[in-house]
């Protein structure tokens, strides 16, 4: 290629570029001008904004090609394609793990991790909780709320547990009302209930729409859409709020968490898993009304 063609292909390019740069600058300026209300000063105000944000996406940029260098790097001085495909092995291993550690919930860890086990899980952005994730039943992604089979925790606590959470991730647990709050009203969740009957019969109980309202609502319960072979003995619970001792929210003349343990009662319930005696893991419409295990587990629909 002569000298004459170059340079004409490299002012062509420069031409291009420039355009590109306008044409970005314009639609992101276009943005806020489509709003409503907006003046030269508000439109000032806007443009500094981007500028601030700006010098993040440079660093992005930066360190992208450090990022490249580096790979560029280990390519070279790797030993053979065995040594390059353990390292890109290690490497997508750890880029998983990163990912991992901003999920809200365990449909978006399964995205990266297969396993079933215990994960840190952000209902917001900023408090993380560790949860028992099932990613084999139905599908997987689901994050366990509630787990009893052997009633080595006790379950009669007080609001303020109920809120926060108790028990063993690997084992018995309740996740607390504030985190099923945060993760259920965060988008549609589904409700899964398994459970094993007295006579080890597996039963299971499905809802399409689980929601728990926030502590000024007293974590009213919003459930709905069953299926399964288990029965449907939470609808009867539908709308109320969640009750322990020390905080009675039925309509009962008592107090049903006295005797079903912490729960969403109306007068007073046809289940009742949280109940503290481990004879007495209540769901009505199971044969012999009575469960020796139960797993309550929410996912993003």
């Amino acid at each position: 290629m002569s000298v004459k063609s170059k340079r004409g292909l490299r002012t062509y390019r420069e031409s291009e570029e420039k355009s590109r740069v306008g044409d970005i600058l314009h639609e992101l300026q276009g943005i806020c001008l489509h709003e409503k209300d907006r003046d030269v000063a508000q439109l000032k105000k806007d443009t500094q904004s981007i500028l601030k944000n700006m010098a993040v996406y440079k660093d992005v940029v930066k360190m992208n090609k450090q990022l490249k260098n580096d790979i560029t790097w280990i390519l070279e001085e790797s030993r053979g394609e065995k040594e390059i495909s353990m390292i890109v092995r290690l490497l997508k291993r750890e880029v998983k793990g990163i990912c991992i550690g901003s999920a809200r919930d365990c449909a978006e860890i399964k995205k990266y991790k297969a396993t079933s086990g215990v994960y840190k899980i952000f209902p917001t952005k900023t408090e993380g909780v560790k949860a028992y994730c099932d990613m084999d039943t139905d599908g997987g992604g689901w994050t366990i709320i509630q787990k009893r089979y052997d009633d080595s925790v006790n379950f009669q606590r007080t609001w303020t547990e109920c809120e926060n959470g108790f028990g063993y991730v690997n084992g018995e647990y309740w996740l607390g009302n504030m985190h099923i709050h945060r993760l259920t009203t965060s988008g549609t969740y589904e409700l899964r209930i398994d459970l094993t009957d007295k006579n080890n019969k597996k039963k299971y109980a499905k809802y399409k729409t689980f929601v728990v309202g926030d502590a000024t609502s007293q974590y009213k319960l919003t459930i709905g859409g069953y299926s399964g072979d288990a029965g449907d003995s939470l609808i009867y619970n539908n709308g109320m709020k969640f009750t322990t001792v020390g905080r009675d929210n039925d309509l009962n003349s008592g107090n049903c968490a006295k005797t079903y343990g912490p729960w969403w009662f109306k007068d007073c319930t046809y289940s009742a898993l949280n109940r503290p005696s481990r004879d007495h893991w209540y769901w009505h419409r199971i044969s012999g009304h009575y469960v020796k295990t139960t797993v309550m587990m929410i996912r993003k629909v």
